[in-house]
């Protein structure tokens, strides 16, 4: 077996899980935290301010899913020639990871520059919120190339087995996005410590201030984590010199796991322009409790997506080494600990929910709601984890098709029609929506439990 893997991280498989996802763990949960600051220094404006912002939500997913999709292969590619021992072959893959983030940036800043004055008329949204929905995505839009890199430097990162140079650079920048809120979103305005009073300059652009805060993080985190694949020491430290030019070896590899992703990806984001359709149909109130629920939803699953991630490396890496033992030992102790970590942070939650919606809305009513729908919210959400580890290893795997007619089947057969109806024909408004969202997640979850026991994630063969 290679040394340049994790996979004898840790004495015992469970260890290594642990060592290799708790920077991926923190660093999703300092993602989580800066949005919900984000969230509330918005809220705070209005609910009109966050719907403008929640308007916008599921459309970027679905942009910056395309990175997510792309990052995913190389991720695979990488993952699979460390743990064959062939260095060469994964520092290849990595510049041009870095190419390819460049092409994929510049073109998705170009997609949402167009429709940024758009969405907010095709979705439904109320005029009341039209300019500042139109200013938030114009701006978000400039800082797409940043993100692109962001989301592929990271996985190619982790790939080599390091998780914590993603983790460092992410907490610069979400200490700049939290700073750049707290400037740019309010005006001047006097501060008071007990009997010390001071002025504090503030821009007052209020949701542009939002997005402009976001893409300065971006734009920050993206510098840093180029820079770090020169600098940083890892078994795919690169030199500046070298050929950045894409080649069929790899593309094709790439492309073998990143269609099925960005096809997954794109299954789930338009289903989600579509609830957000749904949704902005009922009110704004109701677009702001769903993006509020969102937000709060996001810190309960944040570990998935640190085990996720692992899962990709280690079932990769294991599975080059030709170990299929020690991936299918890394798989079981992957959705383990993962169902203990979720549903450690979902009761809180569902006991909480009222006192968590008054933190980010003084609207009565959004608490209402928010605190019916977060506590389905939390009841649903060990389930849907299970649906993010299990996709984190079919990437490392190779079965990519699975994850891809799940979110097909779940969003568009089980959630969106139930959504509807509950909605609208039964009248329970956002509530019917978050109740038709916990069957969809509840059924996936399952159906991640039968993939697993059954083995079918394995591969017969390499790709």
């Amino acid at each position: 077996m290679s040394d340049v893997t994790v996979l004898n991280l840790g004495k015992t498989p469970t260890r290594t899980v642990l060592m290799l996802s708790w920077p991926a763990i923190v660093e999703q949960f300092l993602i989580s935290m800066a949005s919900l600051i984000d969230t509330a220094m918005v809220g705070s404006i209005g609910p009109q301010a966050t719907a403008a912002v929640a308007i916008n939500v599921s459309t970027i997913w679905l942009i910056e899913g395309f990175s997510t999709a792309l990052s995913a292969g190389f991720m695979y590619v990488i993952a699979h020639s460390l743990g064959e021992g062939n260095v060469v072959s994964a520092k290849r893959a990595v510049r041009q990871s870095i190419t390819s983030s460049v092409l994929l940036g510049t073109l998705t800043m170009i997609i949402v520059e167009l429709i940024a004055p758009f969405l907010c008329i095709w979705l439904g949204g109320a005029e009341e919120i039209y300019q500042a929905s139109r200013s938030y995505l114009s701006i978000i839009g400039f800082g797409m190339i940043f993100k692109s890199l962001t989301i592929i430097l990271s996985s190619s990162l982790r790939a080599a087995g390091n998780t914590k140079t993603p983790l460092q650079i992410n907490i610069a920048a979400n200490l700049i996005n939290i700073f750049g809120n707290f400037m740019l979103i309010y005006g001047t305005r006097s501060l008071s410590f007990g009997n010390f009073s001071f002025t504090v300059w503030g821009a007052g652009l209020g949701v542009s201030g939002a997005a402009l805060s976001t893409m300065f993080s971006q734009i920050v985190s993206g510098v840093l984590l180029l820079s770090a694949l020169y600098i940083v020491k890892t078994p795919v430290k690169l030199k500046i010199k070298g050929d950045y030019r894409l080649t069929r070896t790899v593309v094709s590899k790439v492309i073998k796991i990143s269609i099925p992703v960005a096809m997954e990806r794109t299954t789930l984001c338009l289903g989600q322009i579509v609830l957000t359709k749904i949704i902005s149909g009922v009110g704004t109130i109701a677009l702001a409790v769903h993006q509020l629920v969102n937000q709060c939803e996001s810190i309960m699953y944040l570990p998935a997506y640190g085990f996720a991630a692992s899962g990709t490396t280690l079932i990769g890496q294991s599975l080059g080494a030709k170990d299929m033992k020690k991936a299918d030992d890394f798989a079981k102790v992957l959705f383990v600990i993962n169902a203990v970590f979720i549903a450690s942070l979902c009761v809180p939650i569902f006991i909480f929910a009222r006192q968590i919606m008054a933190i980010f809305t003084p609207s009565a009513e959004t608490i209402r709601l928010g605190n019916i729908a977060l506590k389905i919210t939390a009841a649903t959400e060990t389930l849907f984890s299970l649906t993010v580890v299990m996709g984190g290893i079919c990437r490392g795997s190779g079965d990519v098709n699975f994850p891809l007619f799940l979110s097909l089947g779940g969003m568009w057969f089980i959630r969106l029609f139930p959504a509807y109806l509950f909605s609208h024909v039964f009248g329970f408004g956002v509530i019917g929506v978050e109740a038709a969202i916990g069957l969809d997640v509840s059924i996936r979850g399952a159906l991640c439990l039968w993939r697993l026991k059954s083995g079918k994630w394995k591969p017969k063969q390499e790709l």
